[in-house]
């Protein structure tokens, strides 16, 4: 079992807690704790990246992560030289699916009933990426039920029947008996040109709110503090990016960014958030954000790079949080949020690829390589 050594004033201010309190997490998350800490040393590494980075072609990108990483198993079946990218990239978050219930099975009861709440958020992007493909014309009935496979844990689903859905007013009806048709469901018969926008909104905002449910039934309350401090921080940085969005992409009233913002305020603050919402303009935007603790996520005014910064900021924080707090929710949270990063590192790639850009311009876009 991994061990923190050392004198007792260095553990606690690597840690937060005393050498009595870490002794009792070590006994509870000892497992977890080790099992993290062995697929973290799997994560790929700057090396894979800067390898992947050279490469000119998807089929490539693929060999090398058969040949050369952690996804040689759940990569086997996929042909090297016919691949399909939503195929690649259902099978990288099957994973993710392995991961979770990893886990599982290593949690107690209640810890397990918060893993499983945060699952939801592959099922949710999952079921994004879906309607997103009803909505522009296109779906192949064997790419959707690959894509379904996120929501097999809903045991009222007919997957098969599912993917079968010729429209996504279809889709939407036959989802009934999950949560997620309710819902959707006022979205049905909606034929406005929001009606994608409001689909979106509503599921991240459910799974935002279902999360803060389960961290509040966690026993530990240091778990409870770290989850609190984790969403505080995500909720501020994407209510920044949504409020900036709504104001200066989509010219949206304030009646309605608010009623779309995750309500859950950290360092942000209240104040700060009104201002931003009342700035007449982006340049009294953004002299009100850098008076706060997240100035950092427009030092580089190419609007490509906003979401970046957030995720650069969100790779360290995570990274801080799985070596500083291994006994502890953290080891499973943290290690879960950097290997979604990873995956997006990697669809990143893909893209950059399809698109032609340089290994220079692809390095930019990467996450945590200055790390």
């Amino acid at each position: 079992m991994w061990k923190i050594t050392g004198r007792p004033g260095r553990i606690k201010s690597l840690t937060g807690f005393s050498e009595g309190d870490v002794m009792l997490k070590e006994i509870k998350y000892g497992a977890l704790s080790g099992k993290s800490r062995a697929m973290f040393g799997k994560l790929l590494n700057r090396y894979d990246y800067n390898a992947l980075i050279q490469k000119k072609r998807v089929s490539e990108i693929l060999a090398y992560l058969k040949h050369n990483t952690r996804y040689s198993t759940i990569l086997a079946e996929i042909d090297e030289n016919d691949v399909h990218r939503v195929n690649l990239e259902n099978a990288l978050k099957k994973d993710i699916m392995t991961d979770y219930s990893k886990f599982c099975k290593f949690a107690g009861s209640k810890l397990k009933e918060f893993i499983n709440v945060y699952f939801r958020k592959i099922e949710i992007e999952s079921l994004k990426l879906i309607l997103r493909a009803f909505e522009a014309g296109h779906v192949e009935y064997s790419v959707l039920e690959k894509s379904l496979m996120f929501l097999t844990g809903n045991d009222t689903l007919d997957i098969p029947k599912l993917a079968l859905s010729r429209d996504l007013e279809e889709f939407l009806s036959r989802l009934y008996g999950t949560c997620y048709y309710e819902l959707l469901k006022p979205f049905i018969y909606d034929s406005g040109e929001m009606r994608l926008f409001n689909m979106e909104m509503t599921l991240d905002l459910y799974y935002i709110r279902s999360l803060k449910t389960a961290f509040g039934k966690l026993p530990d309350k240091a778990d409870r503090d770290i989850v609190k401090e984790m969403m505080e921080t995500e909720a501020d940085i994407l209510n920044i990016l949504w409020i900036y969005r709504s104001k200066y992409f989509y010219d949206f009233p304030n009646e309605l960014i608010r009623s779309y913002m995750v309500h859950i305020t950290g360092k942000l603050g209240r104040k700060t958030t009104d201002e931003l919402i009342n700035a007449e303009n982006s340049d009294e935007y953004l002299a009100v954000l850098k008076k706060s603790p997240y100035s950092f996520l427009f030092e580089d005014q190419n609007q490509l790079f906003f979401e970046h910064n957030y995720l650069e900021y969100i790779y360290k924080f995570h990274r801080t949080y799985f070596r500083r707090q291994p006994f502890s929710v953290a080891c499973i949270i943290s290690y879960l949020r950097l290997k979604e990063l990873e995956i997006t590192n990697i669809i990143t790639i893909i893209e950059c690829i399809r698109y032609g850009l340089s290994e220079e311009e692809t390095r930019k876009f990467v996450i945590g390589m200055n790390i």
